[in-house]
Formats: structure tokens, C-alpha cells, sequence
């Protein structure tokens, strides 16, 4: 029995041994098993996370089930209970992400041992309960229930090492009993003398073995408690982080993350401040995206010299002010606290810090593991958010006038058309064709005429509301559409751009480029239908009439004259 009760605790600490060291490596593999194309990485990092909890969760249960049967206690099945109804649940998500053949197969077979592995715990169980110890223990002597885990422990990327027999002692044991015997053979004038010490001498063994044994139940009771805390922060911790996850998988755009992050990292933080600053595109600083806590005051920008975790490449610890602590401590939080700064590293680039401050300065190496994982988890999350905010730029803006494309102005004006006609208000479009641009072209080449476009483009952003929308629709043309604005007013915009193109003048080469004319066509929309049902071809007609009649100049449509 003592040999077994030491085995079961070198079980025990071989499974903490275990979860640490995966909570350890978890980023790197979130990003980082996240950052190349949007939903490649995304997907991958998903898979990771639900092979591992998948093995955590038939680790919990495996280790509820053999503190039941060892102690009796059904306070034991807490972790076993919690692994269990989990299963489903992980299996169902595996089966439905399973993306190739190969892996279809390799779940099934998971499926089928989880399934086995299951029934094998519950049937132990329930024999205990009904008082059939005996049948209990020789179930899981039949290594049935050893021999699944161990292949699902190989599928599941891990192995555990066979339990070593520690029952040498018993034998060193009995040949000091068996030396003890012997002496008894001593004159019988002493053998009275001998056999009281020799009754004194085993009382006293087995009173020590006795405590020994007491000892090292009260040790076990006390490890299994553990875990099942620890099972049951884990759960937690999962729970939460996969709702974070799943929140900023809906973020759009990085200021978003100032609202989403705070939320979730209090929780998965409890009792520490923390900031999340992230590298701006030029890279030589970092800019604070996210805080919480006593943090929420932090420098809304950090030096990389500034942070000796960024300096070092690794994470960076400092509790007191006597430590190597980093340049940016002492602004947002008292010297008395601790601080760790956590390299946020995906795809092989670092992409900003995490930094958590709080009074703690013992923390343990499971909460250092934790946060460890949850920068990297942040790390892919936010790339993904910063790869689809710059795809979305991309597909909505031309890349060389920093204008809308042609596709975001038609959906742009469908909808506020409709707006326009439930509100019963005014929305102008405004067409505009640059005068003679082919011979710009032909006369300074191409890179002189993609200046004077973008040297138009940012005169229409000057000249524009930020309500109104401003887009390079092909070419020359480029078009607006003004909502809330009637056609005389849309005129005069058009009137101030058009006086200051002409004014303008661009240096290209040695060459001087001025005199840049352009023709405008306005045209008005009313929400109750008084005019033109499509407000864009009413403009083009009024374009056409404005080049007709001369170009450089404005035309309202429906007017003979220029505005």
C-alpha cells in the first residue's frame, strides 16, 4: 500500500511536471501559429488549442478517477466530473475542424479511445461506490485503462513515463526482521532481556510506520485538493480566454482593442494592472493600445531602449527597486510594485509588449507560464485584427491617390440613397474629369501625371466635410457625393476646388506643372423622388455638358449654363 501511495504521487507530479511545460510554449505557437494570411493562421492556432485541452481534460479526469479510488473521497471527482462532461464538447469541435483525410482518421481513433477511456473510469467508479473495492482495483490492474491513455497520449503528441516499482525497501525490511529472529537464539539466562526490547523495538517500528502512512495520506489529500483547483482555474482561464478570442476575432479595427482587451484581462488577471503597446508602423515606437487598472494612466507611447524585455528578447521581471527595472516603471505605478514585460512575438517579428504590474513579488511559475501564453495568444489575435484592418484598406481605398475605389462609392451611395429617401433630405454627386490629362501625361510621363492626381485628390480631402465621401472612380475621374447638401452648395465646393487646381503648381524633374483644369457635373438628389432616380448619371450627363461647353468649369444638371 505505501508503495503504491508513493507511486501515485510521483504520477501526480509528473502531470504537474507536464501542464507546465505546455503552458510555457502556447503564442509562440497563436499567433504564432497565427500570423501569415488571415484565416490560415486563425485556423491553426484554433486546432492547437483544442488538441491540448482535449489531453488536459482526460488528465483531470484520469487523476479525479485515482483519487477517488485510493481515497474514498467523492470530493476527489471534482476534476474528474469537470474532464468528463467536457470530452464531448472537445471531441464535437475536433470532428468539426478536422481539415484533411488523414486527420479525420486520426480524431476517429481519438473519438473511439476517449469513448473507451471514459466508460473504463466510470465502470471503476461505480464499482467503488457499490463497495466492490477489490474488483475496482483489479479492473485498473488490468492496465486496460494505462494502455488507452498511452495511445492517446502518442496521438495526442505526448508520452508518459511507466511507473517504477519502489518496493526494495519492503525487502531490507524483512532481513532486518529475519537478523532480529536470529539474535533470539542468545543464552536463555538473556532472553527475557532480549525479548522485551525486541517487543520495545517493533512497537516503536509500527508506531512510525503508522504515522508515516498518516503522513502521507494527509500529503495526498492535500496534492489532489490542489489540483482540483488548479483544474478548475484552468477551466476557467479557458473559458474566458476563448471568449476574448472570439471578441477579437470581431474587432475590426486596433483602437477597438482599447474597449475589447481591458474587459477580458481583468478577469484572466485578477488583482494586477497591465497595458498592452504595440510598434507603429515606422517601428521606432511603441504606442499604447490597451490598459487596465492602475495603468490606465500609463505614457501613451514606450522607446523599445526604454524596455529591457524588448532589449533582451525575452520576458523581464523586476519586484523591487533595487532590479534591473525598465525605463517606463516608475511614470505609471510606485516602485513597491512588481513588474513583468512580456515580448509580444508573432510570426517571428516582435509586435509589441505586455506589460502587468502589480504588489506580487512571489509569483509562481504557473502564473508566470500564464501570462507567457496569454501574450502569445494576444499576439495572433491582434495580428489577425491588424492583417484584416489592412486587406479591408486595401480592397476600399486606390493606393495611389489615398481615395476611395469605385466599388466602396457605389455601395457608399446605395446606401445613402436610402438613407436620403427615408429621411427626406438632399444628397449632391459631384463628377470631376481632369482636363487634358493625356497630354499631361504625354508631356511630363507618367509619374508627373500620377502627381497632379495625387495633388487633386488631396485637394478634394482638403475641401470636403468628413462626413463626405471622396473617390477615384476611374482614370481622371474622380467623383464625390455630399450627403445633406443641396446642388447649389455642392456648386460652390466644386467652384473652390476647381480655382484651386487651377492654382496649383507642382515641381516634377526640373519641369514646372500648372495651369490644371478640371470639369465638374453636379447633380441632386431628393429623398421624395423630385428629381433623377440615379444621381450619378444625372453628374456624368452634366460632366459631358461642362466639357462640351469648354471644360474647367461646373455644370448643374438640368442647367444650360455653367454654376
Amino acid at each position: 500500500m505505501f508503495s503504491r501511495l508513493d507511486a501515485s504521487l510521483k504520477i501526480f507530479g509528473t502531470l504537474i511536471i507536464v501542464i507546465l511545460a505546455c503552458l510555457a510554449t502556447l503564442p509562440i505557437l497563436s499567433g504564432s501559429q497565427a500570423n501569415a494570411t488571415l484565416e490560415a493562421l486563425k485556423e491553426g492556432a484554433a486546432k492547437e488549442r483544442a488538441y491540448g485541452l482535449m489531453l488536459t481534460l482526460l488528465q483531470d479526469a484520469e487523476t479525479g478517477q485515482r483519487g477517488f479510488l485510493i481515497g474514498s473521497d467523492e470530493s476527489f471527482l471534482a476534476p474528474y466530473n469537470a474532464g468528463v462532461a467536457g470530452i464531448p464538447a472537445a471531441l464535437e469541435h475536433l470532428q468539426r475542424h478536422a481539415g484533411s483525410d488523414a486527420e479525420r482518421t486520426l480524431v476517429a481513433r481519438i473519438v473511439e479511445l476517449s469513448q473507451a477511456k471514459v466508460r473504463e473510469m466510470d465502470k471503476t467508479i461505480r464499482l467503488k461506490k457499490a463497495g466492490k473495492s477489490q474488483a475496482a482495483m483489479d479492473m485498473v490492474a488490468s492496465q486496460r485503462g494505462r494502455i488507452i491513455m498511452d495511445e492517446l497520449r502518442t496521438l495526442l503528441g505526448r508520452q508518459q513515463k511507466a511507473l517504477a516499482d519502489h518496493r526494495s525497501g519492503l525487502r531490507d525490511e524483512l532481513t532486518a526482521t529475519l537478523r532480529y529472529n536470529s539474535a533470539l537464539g542468545i543464552g536463555a539466562s538473556l532472553a527475557s532481556v532480549v525479548l522485551i526490547f525486541a517487543t520495545i523495538y517493533i512497537v516503536t517500528r509500527s508506531l512510525n510506520e503508522q504515522a508515516e502512512s498518516a503522513r502521507r495520506s494527509t500529503l495526498l489529500a492535500e496534492n489532489n485538493a490542489q489540483l482540483a483547483q488548479q483544474a478548475a482555474i484552468r477551466a476557467e482561464r479557458l473559458a474566458i480566454t476563448a471568449d476574448m478570442l472570439q471578441a477579437l476575432d470581431s474587432v475590426k479595427t486596433l483602437p477597438e482593442l482599447e474597449r475589447v482587451l481591458p474587459v477580458f484581462l481583468r478577469k484572466l488577471l485578477p488583482g494586477a494592472s497591465g497595458a498592452v503597446y504595440l510598434y507603429r508602423n515606422s517601428r521606432d515606437v511603441l504606442e499604447l493600445k490597451a490598459s487596465w487598472g492602475l495603468m490606465e494612466d500609463a505614457p501613451p507611447t514606450v522607446a523599445p531602449g526604454e524596455c529591457w524585455a524588448l532589449r533582451l528578447g525575452k520576458v523581464h521581471r523586476a519586484n523591487r527597486e533595487h532590479d534591473l527595472c525598465c525605463d517606463h516603471r516608475a511614470t505609471w505605478h510606485g516602485d513597491h510594485e512588481a513588474q513583468t514585460c512580456v515580448p509580444m512575438i508573432s510570426q517571428g517579428d516582435v509586435i509589441g509588449i505586455l506589460v502587468i504590474a502589480g504588489d506580487r513579488h512571489d509569483a509562481s511559475p504557473s502564473d508566470n507560464a500564464h501570462i507567457v501564453s496569454l501574450a502569445e495568444q494576444l499576439s495572433l489575435a491582434i495580428s489577425n485584427v491588424s492583417l484584416r484592418n489592412t486587406l479591408r484598406h486595401q480592397s476600399t481605398v486606390d493606393p495611389l491617390t489615398g481615395l476611395y475605389n469605385r466599388r466602396f462609392f457605389d455601395e457608399s451611395l446605395k446606401r445613402e440613397l436610402a438613407r436620403t429617401q427615408r429621411s427626406r433630405s438632399v444628397c449632391s454627386v459631384v463628377m470631376i474629369d481632369l482636363d487634358h490629362f493625356k497630354r499631361i501625361n504625354d508631356t511630363y510621363g507618367h509619374d508627373g501625371g500620377d502627381l497632379v492626381l495625387q495633388a487633386a485628390s488631396r485637394t478634394l480631402l482638403q475641401r470636403v466635410r468628413a462626413s463626405d465621401v471622396a473617390c477615384r472612380y476611374g482614370g481622371e475621374e474622380l467623383v464625390l457625393m455630399l450627403p445633406d447638401c443641396g446642388a447649389e452648395e455642392a456648386a460652390k465646393c466644386a467652384e473652390s476646388i476647381r480655382q484651386t487646381l487651377a492654382e496649383m503648381v507642382i515641381q516634377h524633374q526640373g519641369a514646372t506643372i500648372s495651369g490644371i483644369s478640371a470639369s465638374f457635373g453636379v447633380a441632386q438628389w431628393n429623398g421624395d423622388g423630385g428629381q433623377e432616380a440615379d444621381p450619378l448619371q444625372a453628374a456624368d450627363r452634366a460632366l459631358y455638358a461642362a466639357k462640351k461647353d469648354g471644360r474647367n468649369r461646373v455644370v448643374i444638371a438640368g442647367t444650360a449654363a455653367p454654376a
